[in-house]
């Protein structure tokens, strides 16, 4: 396949002279070499300013509500010396954080704060995007429908989305969808793409990708799909590729449970997290999800917040749900959140991700469910991950959360070598406490 110019919007390539001199929005008004666009918003240097001031793309709100829930302090702030291996390499905890562009971090244990940090403008203020770990917190709203038997698993998608009768999404059952498992004509390439690719084009609807002639299409006068959810119709499946053979981490699954959770609910999907999740964390600030241009919530990876707000998701899932004097989550969807079976190991052991010999293997994995990447299910151990370096590390056996934000310099964080020494950086720290 061939490379499109345009995929170096996502892989952020600018060079290091460049990044060196250029300081994004500095000036009032920006310079152009400063100017931060629809364009180069996910490189490198101009990701550190678009990733905490993600309205550059329509926005929905998520609005908190009730008494904030403080977080204490057991302050520990050399707990970030700790050292580790990581590829016949010693390194602290912090180099990891620093090495992977990470913008802020905090570490939780027993529900204390033992250390937090921020680098460059980045604040404890400031919004930031989660990306796909978006993808986790979607897949523990669906969760609660789940609970008021709203939705069975195993039923068919086209059981709540009329729209996608006949369509390859409508004939999996939610339970494919939720562990990826739909086997569609589909690449999460974020380097390899050309226009007329079935992922480029999906990417254009994401936002990922500036999509001005979509843009400028009246929903009026054409049938043309310009958000998620109608382009959603058009996947295949994919030659040679059995249904629930293979774990492939593709993001369309997710606009799939984002819709039916709002079609069941009656809300729309930000309104739903709002109503049923974000009231009740105790969170410090309001919340909002981008949008595609027909302003559907991103639900694959549309999600801001603050950092310690990222954080409390962490210690509602530690705690199986239970937060704030609140059942955020569904105890129940948890706990089978982190329950691997067989059979999902399975899909885990064929993927790319436990081939030895592909740059994305990751030694750390045992299955994905329910949007969950789970390193171990006997210890409760998974995360949620975000492009370009968004992580939430939840480990029940050791009461422990880790949240990152980062604007590392390429978007795929299983290719990133960087990445996989903050994945050690969190096993290794964990196994030390």
């Amino acid at each position: 396949m061939k490379k499109s110019m345009v995929s170096l919007i996502v892989v952020g390539l600018t060079s290091t002279a460049v990044a060196a001199e250029t300081k994004p929005m500095s000036t009032v008004p920006a310079q152009p070499k400063e100017q931060v666009t629809l364009s180069n918003y996910t490189q490198t240097p101009f990701n550190k300013w678009a990733f905490k001031n993600m309205g550059i793309h329509p926005t929905v709100m998520v609005a908190r509500d009730g008494a904030i829930n403080g977080l204490p302090q057991a302050l520990t702030p050399k707990i970030v010396n700790h050292k580790f291996t990581y590829s016949d390499e010693e390194l602290s905890f912090r180099d990891a954080m620093v090495n992977d562009h990470t913008d802020g971090y905090i570490i939780i244990k027993d529900g204390n704060i033992l250390h937090e940090e921020y680098f460059g403008d980045f604040t404890a203020k400031d919004h930031h995007m989660w990306a796909s770990s978006t993808k986790s917190l979607v897949g523990q709203a669906l969760g609660l429908l789940v609970e008021q038997g709203k939705i069975n698993v195993d039923e068919k998608v086209s059981t709540y989305i009329s729209e996608l009768n006949g369509t390859h999404f409508g004939e999996q059952t939610l339970r494919t969808i939720l562990n990826m498992t739909s086997a569609i004509h589909y690449s999460e390439d974020y380097v390899n793409m050309a226009p007329g690719d079935v992922h480029f084009e999906y990417f254009r609807r994401l936002g990922f990708i500036p999509a001005y002639d979509l843009m400028a299409l009246d929903p009026i006068n054409t049938n043309t799909p310009r958000d998620l959810l109608s382009f959603a119709s058009i996947f295949e499946k994919a030659e040679n590729l059995d249904v629930n053979h293979k774990f492939e981490y593709h993001s369309p699954n997710v606009d799939v449970i984002g819709w039916v959770i709002a079609r069941v609910s009656g809300q729309p999907l930000n309104t739903f997290i709002a109503d049923n999740i974000w009231s009740k964390l105790g969170v410090e600030h309001d919340a909002f999800f981008m949008t595609d241009m027909n302003y559907n919530p991103v639900a694959t990876g549309g999600f801001n917040t603050t950092l310690r707000d990222f954080a409390r998701v962490g210690l509602a899932m530690v705690n199986n749900g239970q937060y704030n004097g609140e059942q955020v989550f569904s105890e129940k969807w948890v706990k089978d959140s982190f329950n691997i079976t067989e059979e999902e190991n399975a899909h885990m052991l064929n993927s790319v991700y436990k081939d030895s010999n592909n740059e994305v293997f990751d030694s750390h994995l045992e299955g994905y469910k329910n949007f969950l990447w789970v390193h171990d299910s006997n210890k409760n151990i998974a995360t949620y991950r975000g492009v370009f370096g968004q992580f939430l590390y939840i480990n029940q056996e050791k009461n422990l959360v880790i949240a990152t934000f980062s604007s590392a310099d390429s978007a795929s964080n299983a290719a990133r070598d960087s990445s996989k020494a903050r994945i050690q950086a969190f096993e290794s720290l964990a196994r030390s406490l």
